[in-house]
């Protein structure tokens, strides 16, 4: 699955310009596995401008409950408004609001009970990188977060390093690809129901970069920032997805 996560970017007009583009490149009926998470006021113009396709939209984040939480959305709010896919854990929602693994673990919980599919993002920082404990901290987080829990088959795992978002530095494939094995082999084995996720990598993804990454098996999609703000730059990303693995 690719998917482009606008964070705090978009407008009414400029989002309807962005759909004209991408859609003079991609019928309506050729949106499959792609999703889109704009911020939560273009949540609807989104999901209206793309209601004849089978493109996915979701939130960039949901809260575990409703209630006295001002400016929250619950993941119960989300599934009644038509959300498919919920980021959880983003790196920046981590440092900008201090969430945690065990905030988290509650968001993950609310998004499975409302059949809103999560897209856990876990990802490193530079000084541990450069400490060599980039796995046990992912192990950390992905223990954390979904240890007990039993997972839909349709669970997804972003791995975002910390240090390679927006920054155009980035691990080689391969070594992304071992990453995501490695994932794939806690989550199965910490998880309630031993679900294998997909894992999905996001971090300075471009048109470039795309067919290097995506030629490798473990690498099942990608999360984009920055490049999915323009649409024929994502489109290529998209193009070159479709292009690797359905060879």
């Amino acid at each position: 699955m690719i998917i482009a996560n606008w964070k705090a970017n978009g407008g009414f007009t400029s989002n309807i310009a962005w759909h004209k583009e991408l859609t003079q490149i991609f019928s309506n009926d050729e949106f499959l596995d792609i999703g889109i998470a704009p911020s939560h006021i273009h949540f609807t113009q989104i999901q209206k401008i793309f209601e004849d396709s089978n493109l996915e939209v979701g939130l960039q984040d949901i809260d575990f409950s409703g209630g006295a939480r001002t400016g929250s959305i619950s993941a119960s709010m989300a599934s009644d408004a038509g959300c498919t896919f919920s980021l959880l854990g983003h790196s920046e929602r981590r440092h900008l609001f201090n969430e945690d693994d065990a905030l988290i673990k509650t968001k993950i919980k609310a998004a499975l009970s409302n059949g809103i599919k999560p897209i856990l993002c876990i990802g490193e920082s530079e000084e541990c990188l450069k400490a060599r404990k980039t796995r046990d901290f992912l192990k950390n987080q992905l223990i954390s977060a979904l240890s007990g829990i039993e997972l839909i088959d349709k669970v997804v795992i972003a791995y975002e390093p910390i240090w390679a978002i927006g920054t155009g530095n980035t691990p080689t494939p391969k070594d992304i690809n071992s990453i995501h094995e490695f994932i794939k082999d806690v989550v199965q084995s910490s998880s309630a129901n031993n679900i294998e996720p997909k894992v999905i990598y996001g971090g300075s993804v471009s048109h470039e970069n795309a067919e290097g990454f995506f030629g490798e098996i473990n690498i099942d999609g990608a999360l984009i920032g920055g490049a999915s703000l323009k649409a024929n730059s994502f489109a290529d990303i998209v193009k070159i997805y479709r292009k690797v693995k359905r060879k």
